[in-house]
């Protein structure tokens, strides 16, 4: 066989191994690009609030209420966006450490959003995580809504698969002369559905080769360290020692301490950043397996082109900060690895970056399916009647 058989081999078997899981995969990505604009319209009534002249509720009060909302459930946080207009989003989470059974369901005890006006105090709604059919578009596509530890190793897998065949995918693309360059190029639209159907896969994916290329390798971070690890040591850091700024002592616990004490944090943190978008808080938690006695808050702004953010820590009994860590402290590996996700899913630039994530995740669902169609038809593809040849002229004169 020519090298160029056994690329096109390699590319049809990967194609074919890996072809219903791209599909089902990116068309959920397809959609879930899309989770901020879906929870705006389908949870209207519970993200937007009226904004009222008073000053918002006490933090301490709001935590107080969201509790009350869901009884026998820790809140392990909140989140809250610069926009007067959206209402404050408390959380709930507990994973499931001993699964049973082979579901998404399985990896999760509980796991609830709760809505509550900051100006009143008012729980607005709270909805489960676990239903919320927006969220499970992302675990369809991270691990085809089976368990987390199997489902994206098969994504995981199948994603591998991808950057094989864009390389594969690149030198078969490749015209053998210069007379076939130019079909390279184009879509034949009025040709034969099949002649459009091989443009559509070859010339489609050449030009989506390199948005295709992105979401791979943004998406193998979560399911291989060792890809992590290399794209950390293309970007001169060491996997064993980025991110180890974030260390630091856990505070003591006293024997009394400051009257709200989250209040006095979430005041100091409004002061940090004046263009900051989104403030996540996370409480401490007495019941974990290793209780943390801080709180930790995760503040997003726009200064530099990344996923800017900064992280604060704070004595969660006297609201004193104790340690941080500043987007410009950060290394090229952090603020890569802090940005992967928002570079994923498009959101990195806004609308025109989210149209692109869109436009590539739908072509690289229709892949399998064109291509499946390619191999098939040559497959049946009936051979040409030999044609019969003339007998000899001696042979009609003997005959005659």
């Amino acid at each position: 066989m020519t090298f160029r058989k056994i690329v096109g081999k390699l590319h049809l078997w990967l194609g074919l191994a890996s072809g219903l899981v791209v599909l089902v995969s990116m068309l959920a990505a397809a959609v879930f690009v899309w989770d901020e604009e879906l929870t705006e319209w389908y949870y209207g009534n519970y993200v937007f609030v009226q904004p009222e002249k008073s000053t918002v509720q006490p933090m301490a009060l709001l935590l107080e209420n969201a509790r009350k909302a869901v009884p026998g459930k820790v809140v392990s946080g909140v989140a809250i966006e610069h926009d007067p207009r959206k209402s404050y989003v408390f959380y709930t989470y507990k994973g499931n450490e001993n699964p049973q059974g082979f579901t998404h369901w399985a990896n999760y005890e509980y796991w609830d959003e709760i809505y509550l006006n900051p100006y009143t105090g008012e729980v607005i709604g709270t909805v489960n995580m676990l239903t919320n059919w927006i969220d499970l578009t992302r675990r369809l596509h991270q691990n085809l809504l089976l368990r987390y530890d199997i489902g994206h190793y098969i994504v995981g897998f199948a994603t591998l698969f991808i950057l094989v065949m864009l390389a594969t995918g690149l030198i078969l693309w490749f015209p053998k002369n210069k007379a076939a360059l130019k079909q390279r190029f184009s879509i034949k639209w009025k040709a034969r559905w099949r002649r459009v159907n091989y443009d559509l896969h070859n010339v489609g994916g050449f030009y989506t080769w390199l948005l295709i290329a992105i979401l791979a390798i943004t998406g193998l971070v979560w399911t291989f360290d060792w890809w992590t690890d290399g794209i950390y040591r293309i970007l001169g850091d060491n996997p064993d020692t980025v991110f180890k700024q974030n260390e630091h002592p856990q505070p003591a616990v006293l024997p009394s301490g400051t009257d709200n004490p989250l209040d006095k944090i979430f005041a100091d943190l409004l002061t940090k950043r004046e263009n900051w978008n989104e403030l996540f808080m996370d409480f401490a938690d007495s019941e974990a397996e290793e209780p943390r006695n801080e709180v930790s808050a995760y503040l997003s702004f726009d200064k530099t082109g990344w996923d800017d953010s900064d992280s604060y820590y704070y004595h969660a009994q006297t609201g004193e900060l104790v340690h941080q860590v500043l987007q410009e402290q950060k290394t090229i590996g952090e603020k890569w690895r802090n940005s992967n996700y928002a570079i994923h899913v498009g959101s990195i630039y806004g609308l025109p970056t989210k149209i692109l994530a869109c436009f590539a995740a739908l072509f690289l669902a229709s892949l399998p399916v064109t291509g499946f169609y390619i191999w098939w038809g040559r497959k049946k593809k009936k051979k040409p009647a030999a044609k019969s040849k003339a007998p000899p002229t001696k042979a009609l004169e003997t005959i005659a």
